[in-house]
């Protein structure tokens, strides 16, 4: 048995990869933690949400967990607003895994959503407070990376000595004015390891009175996951997105971003105009011919 002490769970960045979430969950049960911090960008991009929230509800009725939201989470509830650009969605390359994704959320999902904020503060009595945060304290799709001056910025004027983000799925910690960041890294689709997921652990230590973590890497059956795409209506839907995030989670390289700043140039480039949406799904099979094919 080990000695009292606290351990946290960090989860960012699921995506609905249930394969994935369910290797990280059997490693969770497997190692007495006492609690689990959700970083937001919980669904999209994978088949079956709702497979998704249901897996986090077991876990809130069986762990004292901490939620917030990432951008997709506010995407969806922009697209329940109505809001311009969010309203314009279609089953394409570039939005249909969203779209896919929002028509298997109920109005519950969305009021749930609702209730959480982009950013809190963690207090556990006994240990000292963390900062979590989906991109970073300010913006949801702000990326923090080590040794980048908006990082430096942030952690120079944090309120706590410890801040957890997600978002970039890039995998890290940096430390910097006595401040401490960790990225857990993305459960769903992880930038850096083959087929696997990565997640974080924390762990107070009393002597110290420091919270200590170790950065994981969960491997799973990507085989089940490909199977569960092919299986499902999100391949139509979402024409080469899918794909694009199979070929990441294969590779660890991230494919979909990288498609889609590739479509977006060659839109630019034939005269288009184009912002976030709006590229043309003949620019994203240009694209995507180099990597998937």
């Amino acid at each position: 048995m080990r000695e009292m002490s606290m351990r946290i769970a960090v989860l960012s960045d699921i995506h609905s990869n249930n394969v994935a979430l369910n290797a990280c969950i059997e490693y969770i049960d497997d190692n007495e933690v006492d609690g689990i911090i959700f970083l937001g960008d919980n669904i999209s991009d994978c088949p079956d949400p709702q497979d998704t929230l249901s897996l986090i509800k077991q876990l809130d009725e069986r762990y004292q967990t901490w939620h917030i939201n990432g951008n997709r989470e506010e995407y969806f509830i922009k697209h329940a607003d109505g809001e311009e650009p969010f309203n314009r969605w279609t089953y394409s390359s570039e939005k249909g895994s969203l779209l896919y994704t929002y028509e298997n959320l109920t109005k519950e999902d969305i009021e749930c959503f609702r209730t959480r904020n982009n950013k809190e503060i963690v207090f556990i009595n006994g240990t000292l407070p963390i900062t979590i945060a989906h991109g970073s304290p300010g913006l949801t799709r702000e990326l923090l990376y080590a040794n980048q001056e908006n990082t430096d910025k942030y952690l120079e004027s944090l309120d706590t000595d410890y801040l957890l983000c997600g978002h970039s799925h890039k995998q890290f910690a940096y430390s910097k004015y006595g401040k401490l960041l960790i990225n857990p890294g993305s459960v769903g689709v992880a930038i850096g390891v083959k087929e696997q997921a990565h997640m974080a652990m924390l762990e107070w230590n009393n002597e110290e009175s420091v919270w200590k973590y170790q950065l994981l890497s969960i491997p799973y059956d990507f085989e089940k996951l490909c199977e569960i795409f092919y299986q499902s209506e999100i391949m139509e839907k979402a024409k080469l997105w899918p794909k694009l995030i199979m070929k990441s989670i294969e590779t660890g390289i991230n494919y979909a971003p990288i498609c889609a700043k590739a479509a977006y140039d060659l839109a630019v480039q034939a005269g288009e105009t184009v912002g976030w949406f709006g590229i043309p799904e003949k620019y994203w099979q240009e694209a995507a011919r180099t990597i998937l094919f």
